[in-house]
């Protein structure tokens, strides 16, 4: 029986070696995404319905918004785009297209209230519109005249068009769109809200990808760890669907464009082959070869895959790229950016706006930031950039923690002895007392940007002490000569 069971014991042991030895195989002999531990759970995800759905509300970046949705969608931008509208005199445009959108909402729950709408409507045209307009825009007479006329009919109904103020807001919008919104997204103050989002915990890889100037940092990143036909796979996929819901685009050319990304990167023979199994690779191919050539492919046949390559890099190489040279050279660029354009940002005259007490967005809590309450210029000039204002004071720390033990400023005495300056000795005193280190490495760029105010001061209290520094040694020179 010890023979047997001696056997047995050997056998499972054999077993046990050859099943490891299959499962190494097995993880070797896996090519490109598949040698993630989790992608067979990700191509399980990856089948459901909703997985389109998913993909489109990744198609857009905060760092890069429509004027739409910067607009008409909650987010944190709307009151930098109010402040920088304000400073070219310009918030009375952003103000009506707010108050006229309130107005049609307002309008299209309450229909039954005619009295109430046309009271409102008059309101805004007189705000906005009419010659003496407390925040008067330019408007074809054509159309302020149409306008008044859709709000008060000849006829004996009292109820004003529900799209009353539609020709005067396309009008205004284009004007916003055309001009304000192009110098806005050049401005300090949207670089000012990049930097915050850049800087905070809520930053995701999606506003990477369709921000052009951070996906650039983001390349040379995804080139040093050898994953650049990822990132290119994932743009390839935007760009074919942008193509696929651009109806002008002929499906022929669809068609050509879906089989040049299967042929460089889902192929067994591509040159970029990304490894996808063989159910997805089969799935993409029934997309691109439909029985009705005149069909085409269909907008979502790359979605599983590009879904798949989304979560990985999200997963393994974003937390790294927020960790990376790269990244932190794209922070201190936008600082660098900031500081420069400083200067003429305070230099602008600021039209300041009074709230209006009567106004159809009372109750709409983003609509009430339209009307600002009047700024302090220089409370806002030590506010505009918290992230790249920093002390001189933490500047000198930063120097002194580097050179010191280096370079030291004293005499020699007549003995050949070297005796520290005691005014020094003092300074660094002080200077080691109150230094912090700085581990983080978005702080250390930040303590390397000078606030001017601060350096002005600094360098008219240097003069002033030498000006005491030179009369002091005048006057004993001329007390000198008279003995």
């Amino acid at each position: 029986m010890s023979f047997f069971r001696a056997f047995s014991s050997n056998n499972k042991g054999l077993e046990r070696s050859r099943n490891r030895s299959q499962s190494r195989n097995r993880s070797e002999n896996l090519f490109g995404i598949q040698k993630y531990s989790y992608y067979r759970d990700l191509a399980i995800q990856s089948g459901h319905c909703t997985i389109s759905s998913e993909l489109a509300s990744l198609r857009r970046s905060r760092l890069h918004r429509s004027l739409y949705n910067l607009v008409y969608t909650p987010n944190d931008e709307l009151n930098y785009f109010i402040l920088y509208m304000e400073s070219c005199s310009l918030s009375s445009y952003l103000k009506f297209i707010l108050d006229v959108h309130a107005y049609e909402k307002i309008a299209r729950e309450n229909s039954s209230k005619s009295n109430d709408q046309q009271v409102a409507a008059l309101s805004l045209f007189h705000r906005y519109l009419s010659i003496d307009a407390k925040y008067f825009i330019p408007m074809d007479d054509e159309i302020r005249r149409l306008t008044l006329s859709l709000i008060c009919p000849s006829s004996n109904s009292t109820m004003p068009d529900p799209n009353c103020f539609q020709m005067a807001r396309e009008q205004t919008w284009k004007s916003i769109e055309e001009n304000a919104y192009p110098d806005y997204l050049s401005s300090p103050y949207h670089a000012n809200y990049q930097l915050k989002l850049l800087t905070s915990n809520q930053l995701q890889l999606h506003d990477i990808f369709h921000h052009s100037s951070s996906l650039s940092y983001f390349m040379e990143f995804a080139e040093q760890e050898q994953i650049v036909d990822l990132v290119r796979f994932w743009l390839a996929v935007e760009d074919f669907y942008q193509r696929t819901t651009n109806r002008m685009i002929d499906n022929q050319i669809l068609s050509e464009n879906a089989l040049s990304i299967y042929d460089q990167y889902i192929s067994l023979q591509a040159p970029s082959r990304l490894g996808f199994d063989d159910a997805i690779r089969a799935r993409i191919e029934c997309s691109i070869c439909q029985p009705d050539i005149d069909a085409g492919p269909s907008s979502d046949t790359f979605d599983q895959a590009a879904w798949i390559v989304y979560v990985i890099l999200q997963r393994e190489y974003f937390p790294r790229f927020l960790q990376s040279v790269p990244f932190y050279r794209h922070i201190s660029d936008l600082m660098v950016k900031l500081r420069n354009e400083d200067a003429s940002l305070t230099s602008r005259p600021t039209k300041t706006i009074e709230p209006d007490e009567i106004s159809t967005h009372s109750d709409n809590p983003l609509l009430a930031t339209s009307s600002p309450p009047p700024i302090d210029r220089t409370r806002q000039s030590r506010q505009r950039n918290p992230s790249v204002s920093s002390s001189t004071a933490s500047l000198n720390q930063e120097i002194a923690s580097k050179s010191k033990g280096k370079f030291s400023m004293g005499y020699i005495d007549p003995l050949g002895r070297f005796i520290r300056d005691p005014d020094v000795d003092s300074i660094d005193g002080f200077s080691s007392s109150n230094r912090k280190t700085s581990s983080n490495p978005i702080q250390f760029f930040t303590n390397l940007v000078r606030n001017e105010q601060e350096e002005r001061a600094m360098e008219e209290a240097a003069a002033l002490f030498a000006e005491t520094f030179i009369n002091e040694i005048t006057s004993m020179t001329a007390n000198i000569d008279n003995e």
